[in-house]
């Protein structure tokens, strides 16, 4: 009887692993200055893969991204731009050699994104849903 409840045990475990590495565990968030106060996936994808480079202001968008090792970015681009890692570092290496864009930069935690859209005009990133966001501007999906 012991051995079955270790084994719920851990099942129930990785369930929650599961759950937790699908679902939406991040927030998107922008510099203070931005008037945006909602996104759809589309738009956000969008501005990420830099398919459109300037706010309906005409600032320069400058998205950042966390180190491709995150969980919370392996969320958000399955989330974002339903592609994996791999299938948006592919869109880059693409875009980088036929000379159209070059990846947003990676930063190491959330600290760091925090710490560049804070400090970038027209910034945009995401972070764990945990994350201190109050120097920054959070952003709903539509």
């Amino acid at each position: 009887m012991k051995f079955i409840s270790k084994i719920v045990l851990v099942f129930i475990f990785i369930a929650g692993s599961i759950m937790y590495a699908n679902g939406q565990e991040y927030k998107i968030i922008v510099n203070s200055s931005n008037t945006v106060s909602s996104l759809s996936n589309k738009e956000v994808s969008n501005y990420f893969l830099k398919k459109k480079t300037r706010w309906s202001n005409g600032t320069k968008i400058n998205p950042v991204d966390l180190s491709s090792s995150s969980v919370i970015r392996k969320n958000f681009s399955k989330n974002i731009h339903k592609k994996s890692i791999g299938q948006v570092r592919a869109f880059w290496q693409q875009s980088v050699f036929s000379g159209k864009a070059s990846p947003p930069p990676e930063k190491k935690n959330d600290k760091a994104v925090i710490y560049y859209v804070k400090t970038k005009k027209g910034a945009i990133g995401y972070v764990s849903k945990n994350a201190n966001t109050k120097e920054v501007k959070l952003i709903t999906i539509k």
